[in-house]
């Protein structure tokens, strides 16, 4: 069985540029390239369609990398939300701040479009003060977004 396999990529990843044609291994092709439309298999049909919307591709790919600069461009160094939320006397939380409270957060107050699906907290928020979000903006760029929690009931 084969190791390894060739793909054309259509859209930045680690394993390269979009609209380049590289050889990663089988696993990380079938597991993840693939499933995420990230990769195509390398075939005849592939390469030579490939061939015809080469540039087409590389465009796609270049907005799509202006559009991730801009974006953290206007999140920018220091950026930082804020979000109320009830909590108790000692400073604990009713409740957590969700991954979608965040990107709700974000997307008011820093005017930059974001999905849970694109925010990283490394432990979950469940009490008042600051904390630290990591957020993805596509073609491998990310930016760090403190997370300000006050008390609503102040």
């Amino acid at each position: 069985m084969a190791t390894s396999i060739n793909v054309i990529l259509t859209e930045d990843s680690t394993a390269g540029k979009a609209g380049e044609l590289v050889k990663v291994r089988m696993g990380y092709a079938r597991n993840f390239l693939l499933p995420k439309k990230i990769a195509l298999v390398a075939d005849e049909y592939n390469i030579k369609r490939y061939e015809e919307k080469k540039a087409e591709i590389e465009k796609e790919a270049t907005d799509k990398r202006e559009a991730s600069e801009a974006a953290k461009d206007r999140i920018g160094e220091d950026a930082s939300v804020t979000i109320s939320s009830k909590a108790g006397e000692s400073g604990k939380l009713f409740g957590a701040i969700t991954k979608e409270r965040i990107a709700e957060a974000i997307t008011k107050q820093l005017k930059v479009t974001m999905t849970k699906e694109n925010i990283t907290i490394p432990n979950p928020i469940k009490a008042l003060g600051q904390h630290i979000a990591r957020v993805n903006l596509g073609s491998n760029l990310s930016a760090e977004v403190i997370i300000k929690v006050e008390n609503e009931n102040n």
